[in-house]
């Protein structure tokens, strides 16, 4: 299809040798394509990498707090030393919740739920929880 076209000139011998202008417009037309489907591509990457950067700091933020509670001790960990906080990290708000329940799943055992949120620039509203269980 992309062939070279030769003509004569005016019965000379000599050759002109190029693509006509349908080969052309078909090879831009293709190469307009493939550069689409790669904006495309990039762009759908470009959103991949920012939800798995907020997951993995609202995944830290919210291991922190597991960290801190499991720190205080059996004694001190209550809701009321853990209040609802804020965290800023990568440029993003994460609010971050801590729940203790006590006596569950057993006596003398508290299960320990940390829920980070954030909202996402197209206003979706993402969250990420941890538990774990703490025993006397």
């Amino acid at each position: 299809m992309f062939g070279l076209l030769q003509r004569n000139r005016r019965g000379t011998g000599a050759t002109q040798q190029g693509f006509t202008l349908i080969e052309v417009l078909v090879a831009v037309f293709i190469l307009t394509i493939g550069l689409l489907g790669t904006a495309g591509l990039t762009t759908g990457i470009i959103r991949g990498n920012h939800y798995s950067k907020n997951i993995t700091s609202a995944t830290a933020a919210a291991q922190s707090q597991l960290e801190s509670v499991k720190s205080s001790g059996y004694v001190n960990a209550v809701a009321a030393n853990f209040p609802t906080d804020t965290v800023s990290m990568g440029g993003m708000t994460f609010n971050r919740a801590t729940t203790i329940t006590s006596d569950s799943p057993a006596a003398n055992m508290k299960t320990i739920s940390v829920v980070v949120t954030w909202t996402e620039s197209n206003n979706t509203t993402r969250s990420v929880t941890l538990q774990t269980i703490l025993a006397e």
